[in-house]
């Protein structure tokens, strides 16, 4: 697994917290979790418009 460094912005950094507090997970985990759904979604864009350029 590779380790990535970030930066925040303040009001960022604070919503991750918060919500992970909230949820009983750490910023961190909250964070993969929140990339990993979103590249799900980009990668199913990206098929659905590939096929609409084939049809």
């Amino acid at each position: 697994m590779k380790n990535y460094k970030i930066l925040l912005d303040s009001a960022a950094a604070d919503f991750y917290e918060t919500l992970a507090r909230r949820t009983g997970t750490t910023p961190e985990k909250l964070m993969a979790s929140t990339l990993f759904n979103f590249a799900g979604e980009l990668s199913v864009k990206a098929v659905l418009e590939n096929m609409r350029r084939e049809n």
